[in-house]
C-alpha cells in the first residue's frame, strides 16, 4: 500500500509537470504564478518534504513515531495553504488516489492488526 502511494505522489507530480500548460490560459497563468510562490517552495516545504520522507521509511520500518508524524503531514498536506487550488485533470485523478492511500494507510497503521507491528494494540 506504502508502494501505491509513492507511485501515486511520483505520478501526481509527473501529471503536474506534463499536462499544467495544456489548461485554459487563465487557468495555467493562475498555476504558473502559484507554483512559485507557494510555501513548498520555502524552508517550511523542504522541513515538510523531509519529514514526509522520514515518516514514510518509519511506516515502512514500523516505528511507531512514524504513524503519527504520518497522519499529522497526511493531513496539513491535505488543506489548502496557498487558497484556491488548480489541477490539471491527470493530477487531479493522481493527487486523489494519494489522499485515498494516505487514508487507507493511515487506517491501517491506527486501527488494524497492523498497528501491532508498530507496538501496542490496534485502536
Amino acid at each position: 500500500m506504502i508502494a501505491a502511494y509513492l507511485v501515486a505522489v511520483v505520478l501526481a507530480i509527473t501529471g503536474h509537470i506534463v499536462t499544467a500548460s495544456d489548461l485554459p490560459a487563465p487557468l495555467w497563468e493562475f498555476v504558473r504564478v502559484a507554483d512559485g510562490s507557494t510555501w513548498m517552495t520555502t524552508w517550511v516545504g523542504v522541513l515538510y518534504l523531509v519529514s514526509a520522507t522520514a515518516s514514510t521509511i518509519g511506516l515502512l520500518l514500523f516505528k511507531a513515531w512514524a504513524r503519527r508524524l504520518f497522519t499529522i503531514l497526511a493531513v496539513l498536506g491535505a488543506m489548502p495553504w496557498d487558497g484556491p487550488v488548480v489541477y490539471p485533470p491527470l493530477e487531479y485523478l493522481f493527487v486523489n488516489l494519494e489522499f485515498i492511500l494516505a487514508g487507507a494507510i493511515i487506517a491501517a497503521a491506527h486501527w488494524s492488526p497492523v498497528g501491532t507491528f508498530f507496538g501496542g494494540k490496534p485502536k
